[in-house]
């Protein structure tokens, strides 16, 4: 396969050697997974985790957090992968009577991905802690663009873009715009060494939805 740019979370687009081109499906969920391990791997060997594969479903991501909580009462912490497992998740806290506010002894720190409105709504009420907001807005620009790349044959390579991103390579035969996707929390503060924005910043998509 050769390489051909393409941005997180949207159909994928690859070129074969004929110059023929194909769509596939996002390997999101497998990306996000594979970076959540490692970065827990390395930053905090010695937390447990528990890893479910809830195939993107709301209600099998509730049913399994409800067993790993009655088995494992010290939970502290869940991260989403995506926000379809949003409400399930808050509704089991809330049935647990852990879902308590960040100061308190017993919080579990919940942590979503998307910067849906209905996230920033529930960092602001403290419900939860913080998301990554995907720029949804821009996924949909730079994808539509990079279709229209391939019909006319252009390839690209890693390294800078003139839209504020990075192309890097990420598996032989494919290549990903890293467009910035901001962590977001309630107060905009520095958490390990990473910058946020504060929920309510307008910058967020999730801030532009009417």
């Amino acid at each position: 396969m050769s390489d051909f740019a393409l941005t997180a979370g949207t159909p994928v687009v690859t070129q074969n050697e004929s110059g023929e081109y194909s769509v596939r499906a996002p390997l999101t969920a497998q990306d996000r997974t594979d970076a959540f391990n490692e970065c827990m791997q390395k930053n905090f060997p010695a937390m447990q985790v528990f890893g479910e594969p809830s195939k993107w479903d709301g209600a099998l991501a509730a049913s399994q957090l409800q067993t790993a909580l009655a088995a494992n009462p010290d939970v502290r912490g869940v991260y989403m992968q995506s926000s379809f497992a949003l409400a399930g998740t808050l509704q089991v806290l809330k049935q647990k009577g852990i879902l308590l506010p960040a100061d308190d002894p017993k919080h579990v720190f919940v942590v979503s991905n998307d910067g849906i409105p209905e996230e920033l709504k529930d960092i602001s009420s403290g419900q939860i802690d913080a998301t990554v907001s995907q720029p949804a807005d821009l996924y949909a620009k730079y994808g539509l663009y990079y279709v229209q790349q391939a019909i006319a044959g252009k390839t690209f390579s890693p390294g800078k873009t003139d839209h504020d991103s990075t192309i890097i390579q990420v598996r032989p035969g494919v290549l990903e715009d890293q467009l910035s996707a901001p962590l977001v929390t309630a107060d905009g503060s520095v958490i390990g060494g990473v910058p946020s924005l504060k929920y309510d910043d307008k910058s967020l998509w999730g801030n532009n939805v009417s």
